[in-house]
């Protein structure tokens, strides 16, 4: 499993199993089951890679995983549009 799925299946559990639209970096860490030295190591910047407003030096993470968060407020992020239609794509599958 590569960074990006990991990252989107912590958030899957986050979003199906809580009813939570919203979430934090922090919650999606704890729930992939990283370590903080990790996180910011190599999950942190592939995290940003896939966010909509994703600042430039972001590691490229592909056309499938890109612009899957969107940033509601400093450090709470939600599922963008096609951020909720690839987790529809793959529960479908």
């Amino acid at each position: 499993m590569t960074h990006a799925e990991r990252i989107l299946s912590a958030v899957r559990c986050i979003v199906s199993l809580n009813e939570q639209s919203e979430f934090s970096r922090e919650d999606i860490r704890k729930k992939a089951d990283v370590s903080r030295e990790e996180w910011k190591a190599s999950y942190g910047p592939i995290f940003q890679g896939m966010r909509e407003d994703q600042p430039g030096r972001a590691p490229d993470v592909g056309p499938k995983y890109c612009r899957v968060f969107r940033r509601v407020r400093h450090g709470v992020h939600t599922l963008s549009d096609y951020g909720r239609q690839l987790l529809k794509e793959h529960d479908d599958h």
